[in-house]
């Protein structure tokens, strides 16, 4: 049976007992909260559970994960869920791509998370170049084949560096880069390394960082001394913005008095999705009688950006959030005239700014183990780049001269 956005089947696993198989994909704007909450859809396919004992055992699907599974959610990613006659979750399985699935069974010891990867073939590439007439770094890269994800990569860590409208014809560039391929179809990539070379511009090296938490937010990439290189403008609160009240002095609208207001107000309907600015770490999500339900995360620079009079809450203190991810969605609780979002941020000092003069947030500096670790991962590279240079040289294709050496990991 389909509806418009769910399939559904009825099968029998391990000759035990049926169960109904769910099979959908993310949405745009959804964070797990979201996407698990929409799965109030079981009603469609007949499971008769009015003490909605699902929604219970999806929490607990979540939490078995959350720990362990990184959620960057992407439109079309799909996850399955098979739910016995009770209307009782038994697997959970989601597959951000063909070679990796998170899956969480429901055993006798409660639901256990496990991760499944098949095998795959690691490649790395070393592509050398440099600038054409009226050619950008960018538009040579895409011209080479490289996933535009990944280019986006490559320049977002250089223009930290570089002041790319200073560039010019001659001006070289290498790139390392690691692929992994399943039965010889690109799956997933990494940016290990970026330089460039300029006469104007000078020269500029990007270390890609491993710490020692493959979800630590210090995972991005530096100069050899530590110096971060993170160019991320922040993300908009809401798909569609509409100021209602603006930072600064205002007549308050309930009290009528001239009060100062730490924030921006957008105006929304009820149930808007609200999405994290940046990447961050949940410090608040609760409820008071002036600001309603609401959401504090705080980020890599030590400032925090605020969300208050939501409807509904998605995510809980502690938990790591990605940028543009759903939080939450807009409404009118605690002392609100209307559905609204109000939209705060706090700098490292804890004082209230205008939200909208805040334009990028930065990888703190490595110090101590984390810098020592960095060097030791920079004299690595270094010779994985010095190992894949003895590949023999292949001009990439016939757009440009970039050359490319790739070497198969073992």
């Amino acid at each position: 049976m389909r509806t418009d956005s769910l399939e559904t089947a009825v099968q029998t696993m391990g000759g035990v007992k049926p169960l109904s198989i769910i099979v959908d994909t993310v949405r745009a704007g959804e964070g797990p909260f979201h996407l698990f909450q929409r799965l109030d859809s079981l009603r469609w396919i007949g499971v008769e559970n009015k003490d909605k004992s699902y929604a219970n055992d999806l929490g607990k699907v979540y939490s078995a994960m959350q720990d362990s599974v990184e959620f960057k959610l992407r439109v079309g990613e799909k996850f399955y869920i098979a739910v016995d006659a009770d209307g009782h979750v038994q697997r959970f399985r989601y597959a951000p791509n063909v070679i990796t699935s998170h899956v969480v069974v429901n055993t006798d010891a409660g639901y256990a998370y496990k991760l499944i990867e098949k095998p795959v073939v690691k490649k790395q590439s070393v592509y050398e170049g440099a600038l054409e007439e009226g050619s950008t770094l960018n538009g040579i890269l895409l011209k080479v084949g490289i996933p535009r994800r990944m280019v986006g990569i490559v320049s977002g860590v250089l223009q930290c560096k570089v002041a790319f409208p200073l560039a010019r014809k001659g001006d070289r560039f290498r790139i390392l880069l690691e692929d992994s391929y399943y039965n010889d179809t690109w799956v997933a990539g990494k940016v290990v390394y970026a330089e460039f070379d300029g006469r104007i511009v000078g020269h500029h090296e990007a270390f890609r960082y491993e710490d020692a938490d493959p979800k630590s937010s210090y995972n991005a990439h530096y100069t050899e001394s530590g110096d971060a290189l993170v160019f991320d403008g922040l993300r908009y609160p809401l798909e569609h913005l509409r100021i209602t009240s603006s930072f600064g002095s205002r007549v308050h609208p309930i009290t009528g008095r001239v009060t100062v207001h730490y924030g921006v107000d957008y105006g929304a309907p009820t149930g808007t999705v609200v999405h994290a600015v940046a990447e961050g770490v949940v410090t608040v999500s609760g409820y008071d009688d002036l600001s309603g339900n609401k959401i504090a995360i705080k980020h890599r620079d030590n400032t925090t950006s605020w969300y208050m009079h939501l409807s509904a809450r998605g995510v809980g203190v502690g938990a790591k959030v990605s940028a543009g991810q759903a939080i939450g969605r807009v409404g009118s609780t605690g002392r609100s005239t209307g559905p609204h979002l109000h939209y705060g941020f706090k700098n490292a000092q804890g004082s209230w700014i205008n939200p909208l003069s805040k334009t990028m947030i930065a990888t703190p500096k490595l110090s101590g183990e984390r810098l020592a670790r960095l060097k030791a991962q920079v004299m690595d590279i270094r010779g994985q780049i010095d190992l894949t240079l003895a590949a023999p040289a292949v001009k990439v294709n016939d757009t440009t001269d970039v050359m490319v050496r790739t070497r198969v990991l073992q």
